[in-house]
C-alpha cells in the first residue's frame, strides 16, 4: 500500500503541475483558440492518468467510462493545438482535425473491432510523424521569436509522446504492478516539470503569437529605434530594388544584403512590420506588384500565369490562393472589374 500512496501523491503533483499551467495559459496573450486547445490537451492528458488507477480508488465505472472517452481524443487535442499555434497556412488545417477526430473515434471502437488495434498504431503513428514534420517545415519563415524557441521543444515532446502511447499501449497496460504505474506517473511529472520551467522562462506574457511591445530594450531606447529604423530603411530599399522577385528568397539571403544578422531582420519584420512569417512579407509585394500589372491597360496580353511567373510565383496555384487571401478576388475576377476590389 506504501506504493500506492506514493504512486497517487506522484499523480496529485502532476495533476497540480498541469492545472496550474492551464491557469497560466489562460492568463497569457496567445489566442483563444490556443488555449482551448491546449487546456484540452491537460485535461485528456490527466484523465489518462488517472484512469489507469482508477478503479482502485473505486472510481464508479460509468465516470471511468467518461474519463476514457475525454483521454481518447488527447491525440485530436494535440494535433488542434500544434496546428493553433504553428500554422500560419490553414488550407489543411481541417484535413488534420479531421484525422484526429478519426483517431479518437477508432480509439472508442477498439474493444469491438480488436483487430483493427495494428491498423490503428500504423495510422496514429504516420498521423505525429506528419505533424513533427509540419512543425519543421513551418518553421523555415517563422519570424516569431517565442514561436521559433519552441518548436524544439515541442517537437522533442510530440516524440516523447509518440515512444510513451507505444509503451504504455496494450500490453503493458495490462501489467497492473504498482512499480510500472509509478515509472509512467513519474515520468510524465517529470516532462511536464520541463515544460513547466520552459514556459515560465520562456515568458507566458509573451508565450508565442503576440509581440510585447511593452519589453525595454537591451539598450537605450533611443539607440534602439535608431538602430531598427536604419534595418527597415534598409530592407525596404531592397524590396523597392525587387529582391522580392528571386525566387525560394529566404530570410538569410535578405539578411546578407542588408548587412544585418538573420535575428535582427526577423524581428524587425515581426515586430516593427507586423508580419508573422516571411512568406507572407514576400508575398505581400508581389501581390500589390500582380495588382499593378493586372491593373495596368498596357499588359492586356500578359496571363495571369505570365504575371504571376513575372512577380516570382513559381506556378498559378500558389499565386491564386496568394492574391485570393489578399484582395478576396482571383486574378482573372480581379482583372476584370479593374482591380475594384470587392
Amino acid at each position: 500500500m506504501d506504493l500506492l500512496y506514493i504512486d497517487i501523491a506522484v499523480r496529485g503533483g502532476a495533476t497540480a503541475v498541469g492545472l496550474v499551467l492551464v491557469v497560466l495559459i489562460w492568463t497569457s496573450r496567445i489566442a483563444k483558440e490556443a488555449q482551448c486547445a491546449f487546456t484540452m490537451v491537460m485535461v485528456s492528458t490527466l484523465f489518462i492518468l488517472w484512469t489507469k488507477v482508477a478503479p482502485i480508488l473505486g472510481v464508479p465505472d460509468d465516470v471511468i467510462w467518461w474519463m476514457r472517452f475525454v483521454n481518447a481524443g488527447t491525440t485530436f487535442a494535440m494535433t488542434w493545438f500544434v496546428l493553433t499555434i504553428f500554422l500560419d497556412d490553414k488550407r489543411f488545417f481541417w484535413a488534420w482535425l479531421a484525422s484526429g477526430v478519426l483517431i479518437w473515434g477508432w480509439i472508442l471502437i477498439t474493444p469491438i473491432f480488436p483487430q483493427t488495434i495494428f491498423i490503428l498504431r500504423l495510422f496514429a503513428a504516420l498521423h505525429f510523424i506528419a505533424l513533427l514534420a509540419l512543425v519543421f517545415w513551418s518553421g523555415v519563415g517563422d519570424l516569431q521569436t517565442a514561436r521559433r524557441k519552441l518548436r524544439p521543444s515541442m517537437s522533442a515532446f510530440l516524440l516523447i509522446y509518440c515512444i510513451g502511447q507505444a509503451f504504455t499501449s496494450r500490453p503493458l497496460q495490462d501489467m497492473r504492478t504498482l512499480d510500472v504505474q509509478i515509472w509512467q506517473s513519474s515520468t510524465f511529472l517529470f516532462f511536464l516539470m520541463v515544460f513547466a520551467v520552459w514556459s515560465l522562462k520562456a515568458n507566458l506574457k509573451n508565450w508565442p503569437g503576440e509581440v510585447d511591445r511593452s519589453l525595454p530594450p537591451a539598450s537605450s531606447a533611443a539607440e534602439t529605434t535608431l538602430e531598427q529604423n536604419a534595418l527597415i530603411s534598409r530592407i525596404q530599399k531592397e524590396m523597392g530594388d525587387d529582391i522580392w522577385k528571386v525566387e525560394g528568397l529566404t530570410v538569410g539571403a535578405l539578411a546578407s544584403q542588408v548587412n544585418a544578422p538573420e535575428h535582427q531582420v526577423r524581428k524587425a519584420i515581426n515586430q516593427v512590420l507586423g508580419y508573422r512569417n516571411f512568406a507572407s512579407f514576400i508575398n505581400g509585394a508581389r501581390i500589390e506588384a500582380a495588382k499593378r500589372k493586372l491593373r495596368s491597360g498596357d499588359l492586356p496580353e500578359k496571363t495571369v500565369l505570365e504575371i504571376a511567373y513575372d512577380v516570382g510565383f513559381s506556378s498559378l496555384g500558389p499565386f491564386n490562393r496568394a492574391f485570393k487571401e489578399a484582395t478576396g478576388q482571383s486574378p482573372t475576377d480581379f482583372r476584370k472589374t479593374g482591380g475594384e476590389v470587392g
